[in-house]
């Protein structure tokens, strides 16, 4: 008669990523939102586009919506594999943010914004991506999650073009976008630690229970 054998760790095996696993993706999810509004100002003077020499259609069309267009096009690239693989996907996805910033801090043409402005969005779209896969797969915590992470995106959208229009006034508008990669460097190292602590901590894959018979021998 077969009898089936008993594992251990199925617990594990259905549990969802822990809480602060969310912490190195959204970090980088809410910098790419801070980058997307950060080209345009309240009070209508484009720093960045009088500098580079670029019409209002060229802010708009290399600035705003090449970024939009690459955020869409990396967001399924975080979503899917985001939830199984967080870091190994998140880790790239900041690079890229990272390497798109400093292009833009040292940038000398509207051509080389337009490669700068495409690479964060690829950046940004893919972090978002891994967040969302992350809060998916929460057991406990989700509500609380997407309320703060929400709640804090709405905000980098809002205050960037404010706190960029004063950081351009006192030091141009390249210290804005030096200052976002060194955020997004720590971003990068928050992900990288994190995903360290994850892999170290991991439990050991499940293991079957050897069956033990009750009883006396069969004869």
């Amino acid at each position: 008669m077969y009898v089936p054998t008993p594992t251990q760790g199925d617990p594990q095996q259905t549990a969802g990523p822990p809480w602060w696993l969310v912490i190195g993706p959204g970090f980088a999810a809410l910098i790419g939102l801070f980058l997307l509004t950060v080209i345009y100002r309240f009070d209508g003077r484009e720093t960045l586009q009088i500098e580079l020499g670029m019409s209002h259609e060229s802010l708009l069309l290399s600035g705003l919506v090449a970024y939009l267009v690459a955020a869409a096009i990396a967001f399924p690239a975080g979503l899917l594999p985001g939830a199984r693989f967080p870091t190994s996907v998140t880790v790239p996805a900041i690079f890229l943010m990272l390497l798109g910033a400093l292009l833009v801090a040292f940038t000398p043409s509207g051509a080389l914004f337009l490669v700068a402005r495409v690479l964060t969005g690829l950046g940004a779209g893919a972090a978002i991506g891994v967040t969302v896969a992350l809060i998916r797969r929460l057991r406990t915590g989700r509500g609380a999650t997407v309320g703060v992470l929400a709640g804090l995106g709405v905000l980098a959208l809002a205050i960037a073009p404010f706190l960029g229009g004063l950081l351009s006034d006192a030091t141009g508008f390249r210290v804005v976008y030096l200052v976002a990669a060194l955020f997004a460097f720590v971003a990068l190292v928050v992900a990288g630690i994190i995903g360290i602590v994850t892999m170290v901590t991991a439990k050991p894959s499940a293991r079957p229970m050897p069956y033990q018979p009750q009883g006396p021998p069969l004869g």
